[in-house]
C-alpha cells in the first residue's frame, strides 16, 4: 500500500528538516519546498495528500496558496502554520478551508495528531477531481508564473483577451511586484483619447535638440509613470510605427519612449487585423515573446470561485466590514453562468448584491439576479434518512465563531473541524490540545449548565451547541474551544448558521438511532417535584411543563422533530433566562459573570425587563433546547417521547445514566 504523501512548504530550513525527519519516521512520504509558487507546480504535477503550509512564504504567500489549493484540489487537506499567528489569521485560514491552524513553536505530538486526524478524514472522502478543475489550476499557475517572471524585468508587455477578462488587473499585479512599483500606474484608453494627446504622452517632441530632450525627459512627469494603453488596436499607423521604433533594439535618440514602462492591451484579434493591414505586423512581432493571453470565463470557469472570494475580500477591506460568505447554492449558480462580459460583469453583479444588502453576512441564492439564477441546474440537497439506519455526518469544511462565555464571562470562540466516521463528537482545548469526548462519563457538573472534564481540561455550557449537533444529526466533529462555549445571544441560532456555513457532508458509514423500547423515568413522578421520563414513540418528541413565578407562571410546549429546519425555527431561537433576584447569588458562586442584557432574558418585578420575547412560551422552548443538548451525550439521535416536568440539567443527566445502564447507548 503506498504511503501517504505530505508536502511541507516553509522557508525555515531547521523547521523543514525537523518535520521531514519526524514525519518520515511516522511512515509518511515527505516532500519539501520553500516557495509558494513552486509548491503549486509540485501539486499540479503530483498532488499530495496533505500540505503543511507556512503563512509567510516567498513567491506566493501561504494564504494565497491555500485559496488556490482549496479551489482546485479540495481533496487535499491543509494544516496552516505560523510563527507570527494571530486569531484573525487562524480564522481566515479556517474559513478558506484549512483543516487546522498551528502556531509556532508547536508541540510535535500535537502536530502529529493533527496530521493523523486530517489524513483520517481524507481517507473517508471521495476524491472529486475533474479535467476542467485541473485545467483551471494549470491556467492559474501559468498566470502566476507569468506575473512573477515579468515583474522581474521592465520590458514592454502585450495583453490579449476579451473585454472584461482582467488584462489590466494582471498588468497591475506585475507592476506592484516590479522594481517600478513606486511609480504611478496610468491607464490610457486609445479609443477615446485624441491621437495628438497620446503622441505627446508617449514620445518627446521631435524638433528639439537632443540636449533639450534629455532635460525635458528629466523634468517630464510622464517619464516617471508606468503607462497602460488599452485598445491599442485603435492607434493610428503613425503612432504604431513610432511605438515599434521606440521599442526596437536599434532605436535612435529621437525615438525615445517617455513612460518608464509600457503595457499595451487589446480585446481584438491582432493577428487577423495585421493580415488586413489594420495593425502593424512589425509591432505585433515585437511582442511575440512578451504577450500574455487572458482566457474568458467561458474558457476558464473554474477560476470563478477565486475571483469571487478575492473581490469580496477587496470590498470588505475597503469598507472595513467582515468578508461576506457565499453559500454553496449561490456559488454554484454563479459558476454555471456564461458571463458574456467576463470578470467586469462578475464584479458588477457582486457589487449590486452587496449594495442592496450590505449588512448581510451571507450571499444566498435569493440575492442572485434572475437572469443568472435562471441558468442554474438542480442542486442536490442532503436529507435525513428517517429509518432506523442513517448515514453518519460531519462538515465539509472547518468553521469559526467568536463570543463570550455566559458563566465565566471570558472572551472565547470555537473552531469546528470535520472528523472521519466513527469519531464521534470530541471537544479539544484550544491551548493544551487535551481532548474530551462528548460522553456521559466525562460529565463533571450540571450546576446551571453541563460541563465536561477529562485530564486537566474542562469545557462548560456545552448543551446549546450539542442540541444543534443532535438536531442536524452531526455524528463526527472536533470542537476546538477554550474553557466555555460562547453564549452568543443565549440561544442556539448562531450555531445553526455556523453548521450550515460549514455545510453538512454525509459519510459512507452508517449509524443506528437509539430506539426506546419501554418507559424509563428519573425522579419522583409527582407534579410538585422535578422529574423526567422517556417512552416509546414512532418519532422524536420533547414535552416540557414548567411552573415559575411571574411573568412565566405555568407554561407548556411540545416539540416534535421533523427535520433540522423545524428545530431551527421552533427551538433554536429560544434564549436562556434568569431572575434578577438570582443574579447576585449566581455571581457569588462563580456563574453568570458573562451575562449581559444582550445574551439572556432578564426577569424581575413580574415582567421581562430587557427584551421582547421571540415566542409567547419562549421559556419552556429553551428548556427543551437544554434537553436536546444533554441527550446527545448518548452519542446518537433518539427515537422516543421525552416528558419533562420542571426538570433541569441534573434530571436530564440522571435519565441519561438510567438509559445507559439499561444498555441504550
Amino acid at each position: 500500500m503506498p504511503r501517504e504523501r505530505i508536502l511541507v512548504i516553509d522557508d525555515e530550513t531547521n523547521i523543514v528538516n525537523s518535520l521531514k525527519e519526524i514525519l518520515s519516521d511516522e511512515g509518511y512520504d515527505v516532500l519539501i519546498t520553500e516557495d509558494g509558487l513552486n509548491a503549486l507546480d509540485m501539486i499540479q504535477s503530483d498532488p499530495p495528500d496533505l500540505l503543511l503550509l507556512d503563512v509567510w512564504l516567498p513567491g506566493m504567500d501561504g494564504i494565497e496558496v491555500l485559496k488556490t489549493v482549496k479551489t482546485y484540489h479540495p481533496e487535499i487537506e491543509v494544516l496552516v502554520m505560523s510563527g507570527h499567528g494571530t486569531i484573525d489569521t487562524a480564522v481566515k485560514a479556517t474559513k478558506l478551508g484549512a483543516f487546522d491552524f498551528i502556531e509556532k513553536p508547536f508541540s510535535m505530538d500535537r502536530l502529529i495528531q493533527s496530521v493523523k486526524n486530517a489524513l483520517g478524514l481524507k481517507k473517508n472522502r471521495p476524491s472529486k477531481k475533474s479535467n476542467a478543475a485541473l485545467l483551471g489550476f494549470a491556467t492559474l499557475i501559468e498566470t502566476q508564473k507569468a506575473i512573477k517572471t515579468h515583474s522581474q524585468s521592465n520590458s514592454a508587455l502585450l495583453f490579449l483577451g476579451e473585454i472584461g477578462t482582467g488584462k489590466e488587473y494582471i498588468a497591475q499585479e506585475i507592476h506592484q511586484k516590479s522594481s517600478k512599483s513606486n511609480l504611478p500606474f496610468i491607464k490610457i484608453n486609445c479609443e477615446s483619447r485624441p491621437a495628438h494627446e497620446i503622441n505627446s504622452l508617449l514620445f518627446p517632441p521631435s524638433k528639439k535638440p537632443t540636449n533639450q530632450i534629455k532635460r525635458d525627459l528629466k523634468a517630464n512627469s510622464t517619464s516617471l509613470q508606468v503607462v497602460y494603453l488599452d485598445n491599442v488596436d485603435t492607434l493610428n499607423q503613425t503612432i504604431q510605427k513610432k511605438l515599434f521604433n521606440s521599442l526596437s533594439s536599434n532605436k535612435t535618440k529621437k525615438e525615445t519612449l517617455l513612460p518608464s514602462r509600457l503595457y499595451i492591451s487589446s480585446s481584438k484579434n491582432l493577428k487577423q487585423l495585421s493580415k488586413q493591414n489594420l495593425f502593424s505586423p512589425d509591432l505585433l512581432k515585437r511582442f511575440s515573446d512578451a504577450t500574455i493571453t487572458v482566457p474568458s470565463l467561458r474558457e476558464n470557469p473554474t477560476i470563478i470561485p477565486v475571483l469571487i472570494r478575492n473581490h469580496l475580500e477587496k470590498i470588505s477591506q475597503k469598507d472595513d466590514q467582515p468578508v461576506p460568505e457565499i453559500n454553496s447554492a449561490a456559488l454554484e449558480v454563479l459558476c454555471q453562468y456564461h458571463w458574456p462580459k467576463n470578470i467586469r460583469e462578475l464584479h458588477s453583479v457582486l457589487n449590486r448584491i452587496l449594495a442592496v444588502a450590505p449588512s448581510q453576512k451571507t450571499i444566498t441564492l435569493s440575492q442572485i439576479p434572475l437572469k443568472i439564477s435562471q441558468s442554474k441546474t438542480r442542486i442536490r440537497k442532503t436529507k435525513f434518512n428517517k429509518h432506523n439506519c442513517a448515514q453518519q455526518r460531519t462538515l465539509k469544511r472547518s468553521v469559526v465563531l467568536y463570543g463570550s462565555g455566559l458563566h465565566k464571562g471570558l472572551k472565547t470562540g470555537l473552531i469546528l473541524q470535520p472528523l472521519p466516521p466513527e469519531s464521534g463528537i470530541i471537544f479539544s482545548h484550544i491551548s493544551s490540545g487535551q481532548t474530551i469526548p462528548a460522553q456521559l462519563e466525562n460529565i463533571i457538573s450540571t450546576n446551571y449548565s453541563t460541563t465536561l472534564h477529562k485530564g486537566k481540561a474542562s469545557v462548560a455550557t456545552v448543551e446549546h451547541i450539542m442540541a444543534v449537533l443532535h438536531m442536524y444529526h452531526i455524528t463526527n466533529l472536533l470542537i476546538k474551544v477554550g474553557d466555555e462555549i460562547p453564549v452568543m445571544d443565549g440561544s442556539s441560532k448562531d450555531f445553526c448558521e455556523l453548521i450550515e456555513d460549514g455545510e453538512i457532508e454525509e459519510q459512507d458509514s452508517l449509524y443506528q438511532e437509539l430506539i426506546i423500547d419501554k418507559k424509563y423515568t428519573f425522579g419522583l413522578q409527582k407534579k410538585e417535584t422535578p422529574h423526567i421520563s422517556i417512552e416509546p414513540c414512532d418519532t422524536f418528541k420533547v414535552s416540557y411543563h414548567m411552573e415559575y413565578p411571574d411573568p412565566i407562571g405555568v407554561m407548556d410546549h411540545t416539540f416534535e422533530y421533523v427535520d433540522h429546519k423545524s428545530f431551527k425555527k421552533e427551538i433554536a431561537p429560544a434564549r436562556t433566562f434568569g431572575f434578577m433576584k438570582d443574579i447576585s447569588q449566581l455571581t457569588k458562586m462563580g456563574f453568570a459573570s458573562g451575562g449581559n442584557l444582550d445574551n439572556f432574558i432578564l426577569l424581575g418585578d413580574g415582567k421581562v425587563i430587557n427584551t421582547e420575547l421571540r415566542f409567547k412560551n419562549e421559556f419552556p422552548r429553551h428548556k427543551i433546547l437544554d434537553v436536546l443538548g444533554d441527550f446527545y451525550l448518548l452519542g446518537k439521535p433518539i427515537r422516543g417521547h421525552i416528558r419533562a416536568n420542571k426538570s433541569g440539567h441534573t434530571q436530564n443527566i440522571g435519565l441519561l445514566k438510567t438509559l445507559f445502564n439499561a444498555g441504550i447507548r
